[in-house]
């Protein structure tokens, strides 16, 4: 026999293994799925209804998770998403697929709990306050204040949207918040074309920026800074590259798909990971480069190594701040009350926040903080 021949006598009888071992798993997940189901229609303890439809925006995957406490009770779970997906196409009340493959976060399409149509946006009015606010103070300290404001996936990757729309109102706080900052004489930028121009610029599977996007945006706002500086520095940055592999985005994991196969979700993106590295000259006790510039943030600010590559156009190293789940102001609210310990070097502060956010309240409880002069160390 062909050593062809061996190899393929003993493969066979290990896959028919293995079909047994994920065919007994099935049902056994079918079963507990059953009986969860059985319990919940009988038990019945606070008098409602049993709806069915609930298991269509996923809170009876959440009703049979306190139904039954079990080993499996997590795979029971991610098993319910991955067949309301294969089945009906349905990711959950917070991500929604476009193209095939295309996935947007809810919130980016239409603002959560409100209407398409909003008379008298209060919120965008206290927005554009806070605004005042943080630019009066930085202002009197002699910092510039540069602001960017990341386009929606949906905005920007308009192609892959496959019928899906924006709501009115999301356009509408966006142009009013750019005619705000005009208004207001504050520095910002206009990331939009520079995103659309290279795309795609933004995962499949997840609401921030590829490494392309980070480095489109890096480029226009560096262009942007660059004369509240002067000069350029001398800052140098290494590149490194990881291997491909597989990326399961954030709205894999909203939806509860991210450890699941690929033939029950949409495929995760492809990414080679890469990490840039500033360039440390002289000892380890001499003096480093001034800090001159902060970054204040959301996730967008910390992912794609896009701090490094805005770094990289300045010839500078980027203090950054940003915060995963940064909403509208949380960073630049939690830096301003640590704002006596700055360095006197700062010159410029980049606000950055993603287009959602301008939906979203901001965290200024009733009294935002002043900063004089006086102040700045």
């Amino acid at each position: 026999m062909s050593e062809q021949g061996v190899g393929t006598s003993m493969a066979a009888p290990e896959a028919t293994r293995h079909a047994r071992v994920a065919w007994l798993v099935a049902s056994l997940l079918v079963l507990g799925f059953a009986g969860a189901l059985v319990s919940l229609v009988t038990a019945n303890r606070d008098g409602t209804i049993f709806d069915l439809h609930g298991w269509r925006d996923g809170t009876l995957g959440h009703e049979i998770d306190r139904a039954i406490d079990v080993p499996y009770a997590q795979s029971l779970h991610d098993w319910e998403a991955a067949l309301r997906y294969r089945l009906f196409g349905d990711l959950g009340p917070q991500v929604v697929e476009g193209c095939p493959g295309w996935l947007f976060y809810h919130d980016g399409l239409q603002p959560a709990g409100e209407s398409s149509q909003t008379s008298g946006d209060t919120l965008s009015e206290a927005h554009i306050a806070t605004l005042k606010t943080y630019a009066d103070t930085l202002r009197s300290a002699g910092i510039k204040l540069v602001v960017l404001t990341v386009p929606d996936k949906a905005r920007v990757e308009t192609a892959q949207l496959c019928g899906l729309q924006q709501a009115p109102i999301m356009t509408q706080r966006l142009m009013r918040w750019q005619l705000a900052l005009d208004e207001a004489g504050v520095t910002h930028v206009d990331a939009l074309p520079a995103l659309q121009q290279t795309e795609p610029t933004f995962w499949r599977t997840d609401v921030h920026w590829n490494a392309r996007g980070a480095q489109a945006v890096a480029q226009v706002l560096g262009q942007a800074v660059l004369p509240l500086l002067g000069t350029r520095g001398t800052t140098q940055f290494t590149h490194a590259q990881s291997a491909v592999a597989p990326r399961a985005g954030d709205l894999l994991k909203l939806a509860g798909l991210d450890t699941m196969p690929d033939a029950w979700r949409p495929a995760p993106d492809m990414d080679a990971a890469e990490t840039l590295t500033p360039v440390v000259s002289g000892g380890l006790l001499d003096d480093g480069p001034p800090t001159e510039i902060l970054l204040v943030g959301s996730s967008f600010s910390r992912r794609s190594a896009f701090a490094e590559r805005l770094g990289e156009q300045l010839g500078r190293e980027v203090w950054n701040e940003s915060l995963d789940d940064g909403q509208f102001d949380r960073a630049m609210q939690a830096m301003l009350a640590k704002r006596a310990a700055w360095p006197s070097s700062l010159k410029v502060v980049i606000w950055e926040m993603s287009e959602d956010a301008l939906s979203t309240p901001n965290t200024t409880t009733g009294q935002t903080a002043v900063w004089t002069p006086a102040q700045k160390n």
